[in-house]
């Protein structure tokens, strides 16, 4: 009789928990934002953990944190709080569901930064339950960088130089030439800003093989982001000899001048 009871108790237990189990299907966090192209960007960030409850709880609290750090927090029957120091980054709280048990469960990021980038976690809690799921928030911040790419044919190669300056995050400089041969690059030189952002600069020498004219392409990437930039240059052989006969006549000319 001692060990029906017991067992009897014991799946009473197992059942109520099943009973106040959670589903967390999935958490909506972007992949990626970028910052200052019109075609890319995004002036709002909104974030959703999408869960289904098995019975009614009588406690159930929303959490969401940025690597590790708490930074909303919604109890059902009460007000969503946002910590202190994140709330110039939340927009104003609005109701994600009309049903009770989903009513705040998402928020809104406003004013997209370098700050924003991170791993994201929504936390669901219970009496009897507790799930989370995180996802990846990266930041592409290209509203005030500049780049530049130079090139100095020498004979039948071409030396190229490209640099970009005041981005984020730390990129990947890579030349892709159209029909030319790469003899050898420069391995990329990264430095850190104060401010977060990111200088860098490569090099590489590319042999020539159009007579007439040479494309090369400079392009700056990021680890694992659908997100590129290129910049391209055309050498015309044209070009490169008006520029050594106008330097020759420039030459013959100083030196008239030394010798009257």
């Amino acid at each position: 009789m001692k060990f029906f009871i017991i067992l009897t108790f014991s799946l009473s237990v197992i059942l109520f928990q099943v009973a106040n189990s959670i589903t967390l299907h999935d958490i909506d966090v972007p992949h990626m934002v970028v910052i200052g192209d019109d075609d890319e960007s995004d002036d709002v960030i909104s974030l959703d953990c999408e869960y289904e409850l098995e019975d009614n709880p009588t406690y159930l609290v929303v959490k969401w944190f940025m690597n590790n750090n708490a930074i909303y927090q919604w109890i059902r029957g009460q007000k969503p709080s946002v910590v202190p120091w994140f709330r110039d980054h939340v927009g104003e709280i609005v109701e994600t569901s009309t049903e009770p048990n989903h009513q705040y469960r998402g928020l809104t990021l406003i004013n997209p930064s370098i700050e924003l980038d991170g791993v994201y976690k929504c936390l669901v809690q219970t009496e009897n339950d507790s799930k989370f799921k995180e996802e990846e928030l990266n930041i592409v911040d290209v509203s005030n960088f500049t780049i530049h790419f130079d090139h100095v044919q020498v004979q039948n190669e071409t030396h190229l130089e490209c640099s970009v300056h005041n981005i984020y995050p730390e990129p990947i400089i890579s030349f892709d030439p159209d029909d030319e041969v790469l003899i050898n690059t420069t391995p990329i030189n990264i430095t850190k800003l104060d401010n977060g952002y990111y200088d860098a600069i490569a090099g590489a020498v590319v042999q020539n093989v159009d007579e007439d004219e040479d494309k090369f392409v400079c392009s700056i990437k990021f680890d694992g982001l659908p997100y590129n930039i290129n910049v391209d240059v055309v050498s015309s052989a044209d070009a490169q000899t008006m520029s050594f006969e106008l330097f020759s006549i420039l030459l013959i000319s100083s030196l008239s001048r030394l010798m009257f």
